[in-house]
C-alpha cells in the first residue's frame, strides 16, 4: 500500500487505541463514575418534582455517556491524520451549525439565549461545544503546516485571529460570553506554543481590552454578576444568591462532607446543582477530601494530556493534544473557580461530571482523539508506521 493511501485512511484498528493508554482511560472512567453519582444525588429531588422521576437526569446523563464512550472508542482507533486532512471540513461544519442556531424553526431559545438546535429525537445539540473542538483541529493543522513562517504576522497570527474573531462573534450573538472567552484563550495558547510572536499576541490583547470591557459592561446581567462577585452580600437574595449558596455548601461540607445524598443546599437553594454548580454539591456531600480528590483527578488528566503533547514528534499531533487538554482543563478550572467564588458567576459545565448531553459527548470524543494521538506516538517510538495495510 502506498504512503499516500496510508495517510488518508482514517482507521487503524490494530496499532493505536484505547488499550495503548490505560492510565488515561482509568482517569476518565473514575471522573465519569464520580459524575454519574453526583448528578443522581444533585438532581434526584428536582427531577422528582419536575418529571415525577427521580432518575430522569441520571438516565439522560447515562445515555449521553454511552454515546460519548462509543465515540471515544471509535475515535481512539482512528488515525490522527484523518483529523489533519479533514480540518477545513470540520471547521466549516462547526461554523455552519453555529449559524443554524439563529435560523427560525431550527435554533431553540432557552433562558434568553439561542444556543441549541433541536434534533428530531428530542435531543438538543449545542453547536458551541462542537465548534470548540473544530477550532482546535483546524488550528492544529494550520499551525503545524506553517513551520517557521508562523512568526510572520500575516502568516502565523492574522489568519488565526480572524478565525477566532468569527467564532467569537457568533458566540457573542447567542449570547455566550463564557464560551467566547474559552475559545479565545485556547486559541491564544495554541498560537503561543506554536511559536507565534508574543508581541503579536500581547498587542492584540491590549487592543481588544477596551472591547472586552465594553462587552462586559453593556449587559445589565453581566454587571450584576460582576458586582455580586465583588460583594455578594450587597444583594444576597438576587445577584449574590448563587455565590452565597455555593459558599454555604462548601462550608457545610467541612472536611468529611455530609455524605452522598445528604446535602441540603441542592434542595432548591443552589441554582442548577446538577450542572453548573455540581462542584458545590460535591463540596457539601464529599467535603474537602472529595473536592481535593476531584481536583487531583483533573490534574492527573491534564498532566497526562500534556505529556502526550510533549512526547509527540508530529507537530499536528502535538498541537492537537495540547489544544484538547487545554480546553478540558480550562473549563474545569473556570467551573470550580466560579463555584468557589473566585470568578464571577458564569454557566459553564464541569467536564465529564456536570449534566449536559453535548458537553459530555464531545469531551469524551475529544479524549478518544487524545488516546489516538497517544497510540500513534507510541507506535512511532517503536519504529513502526501507522497504516491500515
Amino acid at each position: 500500500m502506498s504512503q499516500a493511501s496510508a495517510e488518508t485512511r482514517p482507521f487503524d484498528f490494530f496499532r493505536s487505541g484505547v488499550g495503548n493508554d490505560p492510565a488515561l482511560l482509568a482517569i476518565t472512567f473514575t471522573i465519569l463514575a464520580v459524575g454519574i453519582v453526583m448528578v443522581t444525588s444533585a438532581g434526584y429531588m428536582i427531577a422528582s418534582g419536575k418529571f415525577n422521576d427521580g432518575f430522569y437526569y441520571t438516565k439522560r446523563q447515562g445515555i449521553s455517556m454511552l454515546i460519548g464512550l462509543v465515540l471515544m472508542f471509535v475515535f481512539s482507533r482512528m488515525n490522527p491524520r484523518f483529523w489533519r486532512d479533514s480540518a477545513a471540513v470540520v471547521i466549516a461544519v462547526g461554523l455552519f451549525l453555529m449559524v443554524l442556531v439563529f435560523v427560525p424553526g431550527v435554533g431553540v431559545e432557552l433562558g434568553g439565549s439561542r444556543r441549541w438546535i433541536k434534533m428530531p429525537v428530542g435531543f438538543f445539540l449545542q453547536p458551541s461545544e462542537l465548534v470548540k473542538y473544530a477550532l482546535i483541529i483546524f488550528f492544529a493543522h494550520s499551525l503545524a503546516k506553517k513551520g517557521e513562517a508562523i512568526r510572520i504576522f500575516t502568516v502565523g497570527f492574522l489568519p488565526h485571529i480572524m478565525i477566532i474573531a468569527l467564532v467569537g462573534f457568533l458566540l457573542l450573538l447567542q449570547p455566550d460570553f463564557g464560551s467566547a472567552v474559552i475559545v479565545t484563550t485556547v486559541g491564544f495558547l495554541m498560537m503561543f506554543v506554536a511559536g507565534v510572536r508574543i508581541r503579536h499576541l500581547a498587542g492584540c490583547f491590549i487592543l481588544a481590552l477596551p472591547f472586552l470591557i465594553h462587552i462586559g459592561m453593556s449587559a445589565q446581567y453581566r454587571m450584576s454578576r460582576l458586582k455580586s462577585f465583588l460583594d455578594p452580600w450587597s444583594d444576597p437574595l438576587s445577584s449574590g444568591f448563587q455565590i452565597i449558596q455555593s459558599l454555604v455548601a462548601f462550608g457545610c461540607g467541612g472536611v468529611w462532607g455530609a455524605g452522598i445524598g445528604k446535602g441540603i443546599q441542592k434542595l432548591f437553594y443552589l441554582p442548577q446543582p446538577q450542572s453548573d454548580f455540581i462542584f458545590s454539591v460535591i463540596g457539601e456531600e464529599l467535603g474537602l477530601l472529595g473536592t481535593v480528590s476531584v481536583v487531583i483527578l483533573f490534574c492527573a488528566l491534564i498532566f497526562k494530556g500534556f505529556m502526550i503533547s510533549v512526547r509527540s514528534q508530529d507537530l499536528f499531533n502535538k498541537y492537537l493534544a495540547f489544544g484538547i487538554t487545554s480546553l478540558i482543563g480550562l473549563q474545569a478550572l473556570l467551573n470550580m473557580a466560579v463555584a468557589m467564588g473566585l470568578l464571577p458567576t458564569k454557566g459553564l459545565p464541569l467536564p465529564l461530571i456536570s449534566l449536559g448531553g453535548t458537553s459530555m459527548i464531545v469531551n469524551l470524543a475529544g479524549i478518544g482523539i487524545l488516546m489516538s494521538v497517544s497510540g500513534a506516538e507510541k507506535q512511532q517510538e517503536k519504529g513502526g508506521a501507522i497504516c491500515d495495510c
